[in-house]
Order: structure tokens, then C-alpha cells, then sequence
């Protein structure tokens, strides 16, 4: 009789039968946007930014505020990442407004300065 049952739950859409043990909400993509901090010897604070697909050489970061000269950002930057509290050096690779695209030039490791 439970095979009728979870024939005809399946065509009419009612649930005669127990929930499945999953839900789509178990399967979520991982978290990718994080916020963080970019820090350069020549900026007077450090300025706050999104960091959009971090990957361990690579990051593509999104300036809070378009304020920044393009001469301050030739120079070696660090890029701290506020989510896991670590920080790296890098150098930007592009820039399109207030979208960067970074390339590290050292791992990620604990912060050598403090961050708000």
C-alpha cells in the first residue's frame, strides 16, 4: 500500500509520505564576497573594499570609495581580508573605475598592522 501511496502523493502533490532529509537550502554555494580592507605605505587610513573571488594567487577587489590617485596604487599594497582576520601583499594587476584586480605577491598571514 505505500507504494500507492508515494504514486499518487507524486501525481496529485499532496504528502502522504515523510519529508525528504535534504533541502535545497543544504546545497548552497560557498560565501565569496567578503569584505575586507587595502592598505598601501603611502594612504594616509586604510581604505575599505569588498573582496569578490579571492583565489591564492588573484583577487578581484571593489573600492568603497573612488577616491584613490592611480599613483597610489602602483606601489605594493596589502589587502586584508576582515572574514578570515589574514592578510597578504600584492600588487594591483588592473583597474576599471573603482573595480581592482589584484595579483599576491606573499600568502596570506596574520595581519601586521591593525584594521578597524
Amino acid at each position: 500500500m505505500t507504494i500507492w501511496n508515494s504514486l499518487v502523493s507524486s501525481i496529485t502533490g499532496s504528502e502522504a509520505g515523510p519529508k525528504p532529509p535534504f533541502s535545497p537550502s543544504d546545497f548552497r554555494q560557498p560565501r565569496r564576497v567578503k569584505e575586507g580592507y587595502l592598505w598601501g605605505e603611502s594612504f594616509i587610513m586604510p581604505r575599505g573594499c569588498t573582496i569578490r573571488d579571492m583565489s591564492p594567487l588573484t583577487a578581484e577587489i571593489v573600492l568603497w570609495h573612488d577616491d584613490l590617485k592611480p599613483h597610489l596604487l602602483a606601489r605594493p599594497l596589502k589587502l586584508f581580508s576582515s572574514l578570515d582576520g589574514k592578510e597578504a601583499d600584492c600588487v594591483m594587476a588592473s583597474r576599471q573605475g573603482n573595480l581592482i584586480s589584484v595579483r599576491f605577491t606573499s600568502a596570506l598571514r596574520a595581519p601586521t598592522r591593525r584594521y578597524p
